[in-house]
């Protein structure tokens, strides 16, 4: 046996051919190298990929030989091709022909009769052949450290992603198809010598089977082509209708947004003029004050001068009575005038004192000095009876 390294293993596997002789070979040496049993399988399904569709079955065969035969000394390649056939089964099984494609469901029944897996995974395989996925399968994947393929939450984008997919796969397989077609026609149909009739109905048959399968594989992308283009007319279709839903909902957000400015503004602005109306309150009461103030220094500046002219020395009770009326008129009449000069300005309930209506009714006894003039004029008659 020769030694194991990953480029043995690939050019093992590029040479290999769907015969019993190169199945049995390769996986004996799979066997034999037991303990690379995750590299060796990793690369199998890598490379099974990049085969052609008329080669993607001797990979199948590969698998079914190694997992049958090695369960007598473990399980570790059945265990470990578990983690990547179900996804190498939907791959191999959608790039097949009919005819293959009956071929992977008998080995998978096969694997069913001879319980080389679980029955829970086998219908598990089965549901890949109409591209069904089963959440165990995916958990399976990422516990395996392969990365599970991402769909999208809508179901349109995600049918449109399989599709592109589909293409994008089979396109180098048509590639190969066609070179080798070309190839096969120029040695067979366009030698001007023939080889023997037997020799040139091999070829024949041959060349005929790589058209068929090329023809097929041309087949499948028109299908896939026109499936991609009414796919896409769908989702534009759909993508147009949520554009005008989408304008529409932005022109009501933003007549919405500036009816909210509006009313900020209108708020700013009623909180401004309650202010100034505030503060022109405050400013005329501090007038006001001030303005009071004023006049009483010139009541009571007034007053002192009365006092000072009444201390007499007059003692006639009569004499004396004529100068206080005299100067109880006058008093009066500048008190009136200090309220008419005070009454110009604001009205201030804690200023303005108004005696009430019953004091002055007809018939009533007038005020006396000391209700008139309060407690100076009490200050000024005792001393002029002194």
């Amino acid at each position: 046996m020769s030694a194991y390294t990953e480029e043995v293993l690939i050019s093992k596997l590029n040479k290999l051919v769907d015969t019993q002789e190169s199945i049995s070979l390769l996986s004996q040496w799979f066997m034999y190298h037991r303990r690379h049993v995750a590299t060796s399988v990793d690369i199998w399904n890598r490379e099974l990929r990049k085969a052609s569709s008329a080669r993607k079955l001797s990979f199948i065969y590969l698998c079914n030989d190694v997992c049958q035969n090695s369960r007598r000394k473990g399980l570790e390649f059945t265990q470990e091709f578990k983690k990547v056939l179900p996804d190498a089964i939907e791959h191999t099984y959608r790039h097949a022909t009919a005819d293959v494609q009956g071929i992977i469901r008998r080995v998978v029944n096969i694997w069913d009769e001879r319980e080389v897996f679980d029955k829970e995974f086998l219908d598990e395989l089965r549901k890949r052949f109409t591209g069904q996925k089963t959440l165990k399968s995916e958990q399976r994947v990422i516990q395996s450290g392969h990365t599970a393929p991402s769909h999208p939450c809508r179901p349109d984008i995600a049918k449109l992603t399989a599709s592109v997919q589909s293409i994008s796969e089979s396109e180098s397989t048509v590639h190969e198809y066609k070179n080798k077609v070309t190839k096969i026609w120029s040695e067979v149909m366009e030698v001007e010598e023939k080889p023997s009739p037997s020799i040139l109905s091999q070829q024949l048959d041959h060349l005929l089977r790589l058209l068929t399968e090329h023809q097929n594989l041309v087949t499948r992308n028109i299908s896939n082509r026109s499936q991609i283009i009414n796919q896409l007319k769908e989702i534009i279709a759909q993508e147009e209708m949520r554009l005008r839903l989408d304008n529409k909902s932005l022109l009501d957000t933003q007549s919405k947004i500036n009816e909210t400015k509006e009313c900020i503004e209108q708020l700013r602005s009623i909180s401004i003029f309650r202010y100034d109306a505030i503060a022109d309150r405050n400013k005329n009461k501090l007038n006001g004050e001030s303005r009071s103030d004023q006049n009483g220094e010139i009541r009571q500046k007034n007053l002192l001068q009365q006092q000072q002219q009444f201390t007499v020395k007059d003692n006639d009770p009569k004499s004396r009575s004529i100068k206080l009326n005299e100067k109880s008129q006058q008093l009066t009449k500048i008190d009136d005038e200090s309220q008419g000069t005070s009454s110009s300005s604001c009205y201030d309930p804690s200023i303005h004192l108004t005696l009430p209506p019953s004091s002055f009714t007809s018939g009533s006894l007038l005020p006396s000095e000391t209700q008139l003039f309060g407690d100076s004029f009490s200050l000024m008659n005792d001393q002029l009876q002194q």
